[in-house]
């Protein structure tokens, strides 16, 4: 029996198979074209050892099939297209027809002017009889000026009496400004003319004289200040309800 030896201490066997020529010539063909064959120069071929690094390049095949699709056939006969699904029929409808009504007539069209239709159409809603635009016209001789007693009623609520401070002329905004003494507070109130909540405008008492300004902001100062208006709202009640034989 022979001895166990340790691995270190093994005998290396060397092949006696000679070397693969094809490899040799193959790795000095690689080192003369990176050095080249003068051995005094250091001419390094850089495209060689990229060769070497990502190997050579590869070169892509056209693919043997085509993704593009086949036109369909014109002539076809009638019998064929019956077997055909309907989605894939050449001749079906894609999607939902959706109708599409035509556009109201516009007022651009009809008129020059659409802001003074558009008013006359709101003013023949909300003051058909035009009693309300002839009371703050100020081409009416009639019509309301500041430093008037005005007494407003309105649809809900309890109507609301002063002087009249300021009227601003705006269309179917026109509102005008009163002014009150309530419990020996000074209180005021913007009211729209053609607003659908007031019920009724009443002139109770006309100014002495005409007033040089349009807007009476003096009459807030203690020397000027009219003051409570109760009285004369109710004796202009009282002298109404004579005139109409009813009572207050």
């Amino acid at each position: 029996m022979s001895k166990y030896s340790p691995p270190s201490k093994r005998r290396k066997h060397h092949s006696t198979s000679q070397p693969n020529t094809g490899i040799l010539r193959s790795i000095f063909a690689i080192s003369h074209s990176l050095f080249g064959g003068d051995s005094g120069r250091s001419n390094v071929n850089y495209a060689a050892i990229g060769l070497l690094e990502f190997g050579p390049p590869r070169i892509e095949r056209p693919r043997a099939w085509s993704t593009d699709k086949l036109p369909f056939p014109k002539d076809l006969p009638q019998q064929f297209m019956r077997q055909i699904p309907n989605i894939h029929r050449p001749d079906r409808v894609v999607g939902r027809k959706i109708k599409v009504p035509p556009p109201p007539p516009s007022k651009c069209k009809t008129t020059k002017d659409p802001v003074a239709a558009f008013t006359a159409d709101q003013l023949a809603i909300y003051d058909p009889t035009g009693e309300r635009k002839a009371m703050f016209d100020k081409r009416n001789p009639h019509c309301v000026r500041v430093g008037d007693v005005l007494r407003v009623t309105f649809k809900s609520g309890d109507p609301f009496a002063g002087v009249c401070l300021n009227i601003r002329s705006r269309g179917l905004d026109t509102s005008f400004l009163l002014r009150n003494k309530l419990t020996r507070i000074g209180c005021e109130m913007w009211i729209k003319v053609f607003s659908p909540l007031v019920q009724a405008v009443e002139i109770v008492q006309r100014t002495e004289k005409r007033k040089r300004r349009a807007r009476l902001t003096y009459m807030r100062k203690p020397k000027h200040d009219m003051g409570s208006v109760e009285g004369i709202v109710r004796q202009y009640m009282r002298n109404r309800s004579q005139q109409q034989g009813t009572s207050v």
